[in-house]
């Protein structure tokens, strides 16, 4: 898989231009892995991810494959890319509806069967089951759920959609923020699978959620650099004084 991100320039105000210029060529041979990307508050971690993900639309270009992503239709981008943002608004009603979301109508991949063994890997089908189950009414925008009920919902529908595309890339926002160390380590279990198919990237919450990344993109050194590039973790404690701090819990990642 072949990332390439060339002369990005995006700012959501005068006084707010998180890329200006900014590169990264990416290439991995296998076109599988899980790579980190972590930062301060407000350098660009969710931007970035939601300009892969063809949410935002910046100066620049960004190709996967070769293929720039805003020259193609958002179905051909679905089957490319795969993104799950922090927060879902799409949220709306029931259970079954919200778990498929994304997928194609009609299509016969997923039984009810798969989507309660889903829910049962993310930690969720005894707080459903016990009420309709699949059929089960989401208030609009999740807001009858709990962050950690909404965030397994939404990674368990990104779950969904990435094994039935199979994306050359998957980018995941903050998947175990709210999330106790039990779920967390679940859901990270979920990722490292996903990632052997696809290349995976992941803005983390907690350095362990990080563990078994291949590689870590620190949107602290974007002020310094216009070429961004992922660093093992013996490189990144040489270049990043943030890292290092994040190391020796001066900071922590939920302070960033």
């Amino acid at each position: 898989m072949k990332l390439l991100i060339d002369n990005l320039t995006f700012s959501y105000n005068e006084k707010e231009t998180l890329f200006d210029g900014h590169n990264l060529l990416f290439e991995s041979e296998s076109g599988t892995g899980m790579y980190g990307i972590i930062g301060p508050s407000g350098t660009g971690k969710s931007t970035l991810l939601s300009i892969l993900g063809g949410q935002l639309h910046p100066k620049g270009t960004v190709s996967i494959n070769g293929i720039e992503i805003y020259s193609v239709a958002d179905s051909t981008r679905r089957e490319l890319i795969a993104l799950q943002i922090q927060t879902s608004t799409s949220l709306r009603g029931k259970l079954g509806y919200n778990l498929r979301f994304g997928l194609p109508r009609n299509h016969e991949i997923y039984s009810d069967e798969d989507l309660i063994t889903v829910l049962n890997q993310v930690g969720l089908w005894d707080l459903f089951e016990p009420k309709d189950g699949l059929d089960t009414l989401i208030g609009e925008g999740g807001l009858n759920l709990s962050g950690g009920q909404r965030q397994r919902l939404n990674f368990a529908n990104l779950y969904l959609r990435a094994k039935y595309f199979d994306p050359a890339l998957i980018l995941v926002d903050e998947p175990t923020s709210s999330l106790d160390e039990i779920s967390e380590k679940a859901i990270t279990t979920m990722i490292l699978e996903l990632s052997k198919k696809s290349v995976t990237l992941v803005v983390a919450h907690r350095l362990a959620t990080l563990n078994a990344a291949e590689g870590l993109l620190d949107s602290s050194l974007f002020k310094d650099s216009k070429e961004m590039r992922f660093y093992t973790s013996s490189e990144l404690l040489n270049v990043s004084q943030y890292y290092q701090d994040l190391q020796s819990g001066k900071v922590h990642l939920d302070e960033g």
